[in-house]
């Protein structure tokens, strides 16, 4: 029986060749020409950041994510790639070009309430989960990257709640645009120190990150990119990997513990009094790291000590 990798014959004009190779380099998996870019190859926001980037700088063909996605598999796309093309220029993705361009954006500033708040839901999460930290010695002076696990939709405040109140002012996070759609979030995000993200121009929402820390302040990203369905460790993006190795950041990981089970993925309302850990690792300096080697390095501190808090669980 003929597999769908064997029914189409391999293609040897130059696009189909240079875009098989590049996403070949940034998955670290097999093309062939009629995988479909997402089904089969699983390209994710920033995989297509980067693809869009690459055609560009390649062949002068400018493409929306939309537009690429249009096409069924990567031999359609090489196909009209060729057709289009203006120049053949293999040209690495320059990440630190990008994130130093001028970008005209405001960044949010936290209202007076912010502290007060955090020091309420710091009180009341303490007695309704248990929740506790350690660790909080090794946080640089900053700028710095908090890199979390993501288990609950708490998870930011679990965290949030132990920064010290300078700390904390200068922190912010990203939301997705999807989530903020209303005025009156819109105007609570703009008041929290939260960057609105949209998914559709990640590169420009990366640049926002990127202002984010070029000012001095500090990010919390999660490097899942969504929660876990059972508290396993999912796939780590590499989006803060490029954010520190290209302005030179340090990365915090942080391994929280317990949220799957206090607010289960589905749920709406949290169980009480179940144990919640939140451990502040000790930072990791990108200068000797790649984007990939720097995100590996990161995921295993977060799942050592998820491992070491949970030794029982990992040994069966």
């Amino acid at each position: 029986m003929q597999t769908k990798q064997e029914i189409v014959a391999e293609p040897v004009f130059q696009p189909y060749i240079l875009i098989k190779e590049f996403i070949q380099q940034q998955k670290e998996i097999s093309v062939h020409p009629n995988d479909h870019l997402e089904i089969d190859l699983g390209l994710d926001s920033l995989d297509k950041v980067n693809l869009q980037v690459f055609l560009e700088q390649t062949f002068g063909v400018k493409m929306d994510e939309k537009e690429i996605l249009s096409f069924p598999d990567v031999l359609k796309l090489a196909e009209n790639i060729q057709e289009r093309k203006t120049k053949l220029a293999v040209e690495a993705i320059d990440w630190g070009k990008i994130l130093s361009e001028e970008l005209d954006v405001k960044l949010p500033e936290s209202w007076f309430t912010h502290n007060l708040m955090k020091h309420f839901a710091k009180i009341f999460l303490k007695f309704y989960f248990r929740l506790s930290s350690e660790g909080l010695e090794n946080l640089p002076n900053g700028p710095f990257i908090l890199a979390p696990n993501h288990q609950s939709f708490l998870d930011g405040l679990f965290v949030a709640v132990f920064l010290r109140n300078k700390v904390l002012k200068k922190t912010y996070f990203y939301a997705k645009e999807k989530h903020v759609k209303n005025k009156i979030l819109k105007f609570i995000a703009d008041k929290s120190n939260v960057i609105v993200m949209d998914l559709s121009d990640l590169r420009t929402s990366l640049q926002k990150l990127a202002e984010v820390l070029k000012n001095g302040r500090n990010l919390i990203i999660f490097p899942e990119g969504t929660r876990s369905f059972n508290g396993e460790l999912g796939d780590f993006k590499k989006t803060f990997a490029i954010l520190s190795r290209e302005l030179n950041v340090p990365v915090v990981p942080v391994a929280i513990d317990g949220a799957n089970r206090a607010l289960p993925r589905g749920k709406i309302f949290p169980r009480p009094y179940k144990r919640v850990r939140v451990k502040f690792l000790s930072p990791i300096t990108p200068s000797n790291h790649t984007y990939e080697s720097l995100k590996n390095i990161v995921f295993e501190k977060v799942a050592g000590s998820l491992k070491l808090n949970n030794p029982r669980k990992n040994s069966d």
